[in-house]
């Protein structure tokens, strides 16, 4: 008899701490982050972007220019009318021109890919230690990302074909979660407060 009394007493006991541990919130807290949405409305990602834009600019407009040739001397040799020794050149022509697409296009890359690879790990590590700003001040234990193309139609055969081929490779894509767990846009804020060189006061989506 006494045993039983003690096995309902500490079974009493054992409710109690749970019910208490549920009223002060001291279970795991999940928070999503979309971070299509981070880069797309992050200030410094944005400005990266136009920067890098504008150095291919003179490369997209020298690679238009030899496409409309490769064209034009494409027509030409599958032109019935056109002889069949300028077919022979035209055709020597195009080799010429594909082999100045691909120097322009390795030209490009040398200029801008490493450059485009160091602003891309820079801007992950500050979107990564901003989101555990973020978290940490609101008490958030685990954050799961994302990638979801902002103000576009996510029923779409594209979208869709994306996150069944992301799960068929094996990542965790999410089905559906609480709006109130996504703290994208105060990440987004605390990014951009940091990037304007104010004060950054980061505040979660969970309270």
């Amino acid at each position: 008899m006494k045993r039983m009394t003690w096995m309902v007493a500490a079974l009493v006991g054992t409710l109690c701490l749970a019910g208490q541990a549920r009223a002060q919130g001291t279970g795991t807290r999940v928070a999503v982050v979309n971070i299509g949405v981070v880069f797309t409305k992050y200030e410094k990602a944005k400005n990266f972007k136009e920067e890098m834009e504008r150095d291919l600019k003179p490369f997209k407009d020298e690679a238009e220019k030899i496409k409309k040739n490769v064209l034009d001397y494409q027509n030409a040799i599958n032109n019935p009318k056109v002889p069949e020794k300028d077919k022979e050149q035209y055709a020597a022509y195009l080799r010429t021109l594909k082999r100045q697409l691909e120097d322009l296009d390795l030209e490009a890359r040398k200029k801008i890919g490493k450059r485009q690879e160091e602003h891309l790990v820079q801007l992950y590590k500050e979107v990564s230690a901003q989101i555990q700003t973020v978290a940490s001040s609101n008490g958030i234990h685990l954050v799961l990302g994302f990638g979801e193309p902002p103000n576009e139609d996510l029923l779409s055969f594209m979208n869709i074909n994306r996150k069944l081929t992301g799960m068929d490779m094996g990542s965790t894509v999410p089905l559906y979660f609480n709006p109130a767990l996504d703290i994208s846009e105060h990440v987004v804020a605390a990014l951009n407060q940091a990037y304007r060189g104010t004060s950054a006061t980061p505040t979660g989506g969970q309270k």
